[in-house]
C-alpha cells in the first residue's frame, strides 16, 4: 500500500503544481500560437468574437480549468498568473468571449489555483485550492463577484482536486483530507448566500484507507447528490478502484463508507459523474500495465450498479487520462487527455443513455492551434455543449499556457476551428476598452 500512496501523492502534486507569478509577464518566445501557413499578421486564434479584435490570445493560465452553464452562458474558469490567482470569463452560446481580459474571481487575499464551478439555478459557485485550505465565491450570471471570498475550510491537511455540484438549496464541495497514515474523501455544505453548513458527519470513504481524485454531481428527482472517487483501500498494493456514496441535501451520508462501482485490475483514477435524468454516468482512467484507457459504469438512482463489470468508452493506442463529462437529452459528451497520436491532444465520444459508445473511435475536439492541448473540462448549454482546455508549448502542470474552447455539437460537428481563445488580453497600441 505504501507504493501505491507514494505514487499517487507524487502524481497528484505533480497536477496541482502552481506556477507563481505576479502580474502577466510573458518572456519571449515563452509560449506561442502556431500560425497558419502563409499567415503573415493573424495567428490561428485571433479571436474573431472579441470587440473589435482589440485583443489578442496570451497565456495567462498556471493551472487547471472547469467550465458550467447557467443563465443563458457558459463561464469558464482557470489558475491565472494575475493578482488572486483565479480568473474566468463569460461565453456566450454564439462562441462570443464576453469577458474578453477576463474576471478576476479570487477577489481575497490568498493565492488560488485549480478552481472548480458549478451552477445553482441563480449564481456560479466557484470554488479553489489555496495553499492552507479551500475558499470560494459566487459569481453572478452578468459576470459580478458577489460578496465576499468565503472559506470552506481552513486545513492544511486538505488536497485537490476540488469539486463541487450544486443543488437548488446547497452546494456540496469535495476535497481530499490527509493524515499521517491515511487520506479521505471529505465534503462541506455551502448555503446559496455562501455560507458553510456544518454536517454531522462530513467523510464518505473508508477510514485508515488512501482516498483521492474525488467528483460529484447532483440527482435532482431523489434530492441526493452522487460523490465518486479512486479508492485504494484494503491491503493490495497498485490496485485502485471507483467508488461512490449518495449524500442527501441535507448532508446525511447514505452509503456507509460507500460502495464499490469497479474493482477491475490495475489503478483506476480520475472518474467523472453525471447524471442523465434515468441513472448516474461515471467515467474514469484505467491503467493496466503500460495502457490507460477510459472506461464506465452505470449506477442507479438507489445506488445499485447497474453495470458491475463496466464498458469501454475509449481503448485507443496511447494514454487516455482525465476523463470528463456532461450530459444532455439521450447522450453525453466525453472528453479526455489523449496521446494516440503522441502529443497530448483532447478527444471525445458521445455516450448513450445505455452507456453504448456512439464513437467508438473517438473524434478530435482540440486542434493543431499549439503543440500540447490537455487537461480538458465539459458543459453543456444552448443546444450544444463547450469544451474547454489547457494548450501551449508543453503540458507540464505549472507552465505558462492559453485556455482554449471549442463548441460541439449534437452530432459531434466541431463548431470552433481554429478553437475560441479564452485568456485574451489587448493587442498593443489598442485602447483599453472601458
Amino acid at each position: 500500500m505504501r507504493r501505491t500512496w507514494t505514487m499517487v501523492l507524487g502524481s497528484a502534486i505533480l497536477a496541482g503544481a502552481l506556477h507563481a507569478g505576479c502580474g502577466p509577464v510573458r518572456e519571449e518566445g515563452e509560449t506561442t500560437i502556431r500560425e497558419k501557413p502563409g499567415a503573415v499578421e493573424e495567428s490561428p486564434l485571433a479571436n474573431r468574437h472579441a470587440p473589435n479584435k482589440a485583443f489578442q490570445a496570451a497565456p495567462l493560465a498556471r493551472s487547471g480549468a472547469a467550465v458550467a452553464s447557467g443563465g443563458g452562458k457558459y463561464l469558464a474558469v482557470w489558475g491565472d498568473i494575475r493578482q488572486g490567482g483565479i480568473y474566468g470569463t463569460r461565453v456566450a452560446r454564439d462562441g462570443t468571449v464576453l469577458d474578453p481580459e477576463g474576471i478576476r474571481i479570487n477577489v481575497g487575499t490568498s493565492r488560488g489555483r485549480a478552481p472548480a464551478i458549478a451552477f445553482d439555478g441563480t449564481h456560479f459557485f466557484v470554488v479553489w485550492e489555496t495553499g492552507s485550505g479551500i475558499e470560494g465565491i459566487r459569481v453572478g450570471t452578468n459576470g459580478t463577484v458577489k460578496g465576499k471570498v468565503f472559506s470552506v475550510i481552513s486545513s492544511g491537511e486538505t488536497f485537490g482536486p476540488v469539486r463541487i455540484a450544486c443543488s437548488p438549496q446547497a452546494c456540496l464541495v469535495t476535497f481530499t483530507v490527509i493524515g499521517t497514515d491515511e487520506s479521505v474523501i471529505h465534503f462541506k455544505r455551502v448555503s446559496r448566500e455562501g455560507v458553510v453548513q456544518p454536517s454531522p458527519d462530513e467523510t464518505v470513504s473508508q477510514g485508515f484507507a488512501f482516498a483521492f481524485d474525488s467528483a460529484v454531481t447532483w440527482n435532482p428527482s431523489t434530492q441526493q447528490f452522487l460523490v465518486v472517487w479512486s479508492d485504494a483501500r484494503g491491503d493490495t498494493e497498485d490496485e485502485n478502484d471507483i467508488y461512490g456514496n449518495r449524500v442527501s441535501e441535507s448532508g446525511i451520508i447514505l452509503d456507509g463508507t460507500g460502495f464499490a462501482i469497479s474493482t477491475s485490475p490495475g489503478l483506476q483514477v480520475t472518474p467523472d459523474v453525471a447524471w442523465t435524468g434515468r441513472r448516474f454516468q461515471v467515467v474514469w482512467s484505467d491503467l493496466e500495465g503500460m495502457d490507460a484507457n477510459i472506461r464506465g459504469a452505470l449506477v442507479r438512482r438507489d445506488g445499485s450498479v447497474e453495470t458491475p463489470a463496466g464498458f469501454d468508452v475509449s481503448v485507443a493506442p496511447g494514454q487516455q487520462r482525465d476523463p470528463r463529462l456532461a450530459h444532455h437529452g439521450s447522450k453525453s459528451l466525453v472528453v479526455w487527455d489523449d496521446t494516440r497520436e503522441g502529443s497530448h491532444r483532447v478527444w471525445g465520444t458521445r455516450l448513450g443513455e445505455d452507456g453504448s459508445t456512439w464513437d467508438p473511435a473517438g473524434f478530435p475536439v482540440s486542434g493543431n492551434d499549439t503543440s500540447q492541448a490537455f487537461g480538458p473540462a465539459v458543459a453543456y448549454g444552448g443546444n450544444r455543449f463547450l469544451a474547454i482546455y489547457g494548450a501551449g508549448e508543453s503540458s507540464t502542470p505549472g507552465l505558462p499556457h492559453f485556455v482554449l474552447g471549442t463548441r460541439v455539437g449534437h452530432d459531434a460537428e466541431i463548431e470552433d476551428s481554429p478553437a475560441l481563445p479564452l485568456t485574451l488580453e489587448p493587442r498593443p497600441g489598442t485602447r483599453k476598452l472601458p
